[in-house]
């Protein structure tokens, strides 16, 4: 959904618009529910020791009209996410952590059926796997079990496992591709395809053509802790609403009902190495695509562009 290492380490996990020196995680940059999952990236490679890899960010977007005349909207967004890794054999890395992911609406209107806050609380379990000696080729498998809902009622019917398959391939030090497939069955498309890649044409600048955050990045000195970017960022939760909830939309009752929500974002930022281990990240720009989708009754609600700014903390250790 993060910033997605894989769920995002991405992870999810969790993929951001900073990269380490040298590429150690080629599956990093899959796509997840979530984008704190894929977020933490991992700056060294993973030992017989524990590893950990965390990313808290925070956002805030601005005043937007909902269309068919429901009235405006504001928005506060948040996402915790810390993993584990450790080899446990000489091709073969576990992964384990949790993520926490939060969207809080606040409507101006009367009446408004939408729901005033989803939430993602969900484990991350996974492993990477080497598929040749050179290691060239490498397989991520992630399962997100956990609940998504709203905190008005959590239940059993909000508990789901979305997971993701995915295969990288490591060209040169230069050039990477990846292809996932992510399964959800709270989603209108259960199963999808996610291709992505990162190119350093150039010794300052990097191409990082990867869901949810694809940017392009510039680091014009070596020695220098201070990045900048420019690209997009998808955000997504997909959730089940409370069977109590008494709300109707288009005079078909939303109890019980799934919602993707969706936005997409385009902005520019800087991010500061303020450790070898730590680095925090400010940016913003305009939500330019906003949407509730209730694809199982057919209603669909959007939003005008609203801008947004965001911070962010990356950590490995």
């Amino acid at each position: 959904m993060g910033w997605m290492g894989f769920g995002h380490t991405q992870e999810q996990p969790m993929t951001d618009p900073i990269e380490p020196e040298e590429y150690e995680d080629p599956l990093a940059p899959t796509l997840s529910p979530g984008r704190g999952a894929l977020a933490p990236q991992r700056i060294k490679e993973p030992t017989e020791e524990w590893g950990i890899s965390m990313a808290l960010d925070y956002g805030y977007v601005g005043s937007a009209s909902l269309k068919q005349g429901l009235g405006t909207v504001t928005e506060q967004s948040a996402e915790l996410s810390v993993i584990a890794d450790r080899r446990v054999q000489k091709d073969l890395v576990f992964l384990l952590g949790g993520n926490w992911q939060t969207f809080s609406f606040g409507y101006n209107g009367s009446n408004i059926p939408l729901p005033n806050n989803l939430q993602a609380l969900n484990m991350i379990l996974g492993f990477d796997v080497a598929l040749d000696e050179a290691n060239e080729w490498n397989m991520r498998i992630q399962i997100d079990p956990g609940v998504y809902g709203t905190w008005q009622s959590l239940g059993w019917h909000q508990v789901n496992v979305p997971g993701v398959a995915a295969f990288s391939n490591i060209v040169n030090e230069d050039f990477q591709w990846f292809i996932a497939i992510r399964a959800d069955v709270f989603q209108f498309f259960p199963v999808i395809p996610v291709p992505g890649f990162r190119w350093q044409f150039d010794k300052a600048w990097v191409l990082n053509g990867t869901a949810p955050k694809p940017a392009i990045q510039w680091r014009p000195a070596d020695d220098l802790d201070l990045t900048a970017y420019v690209g997009g960022d998808i955000l997504n939760v997909n959730a089940r609403l409370a069977d109590s909830n008494p709300e109707t939309l288009g005079n078909r009752s939303l109890a019980g009902t799934l919602v993707n929500y969706f936005e997409g974002r385009a902005g520019a930022g800087l991010e500061y190495q303020v450790t070898p281990e730590l680095a925090i990240q400010l940016e913003g720009g305009a939500v330019v695509w906003r949407s509730y989708d209730f694809f199982r009754i057919s209603e669909n609600v959007k939003s005008t562009m609203a801008p947004y700014v965001q911070a962010a903390i990356r950590g490995s250790f």
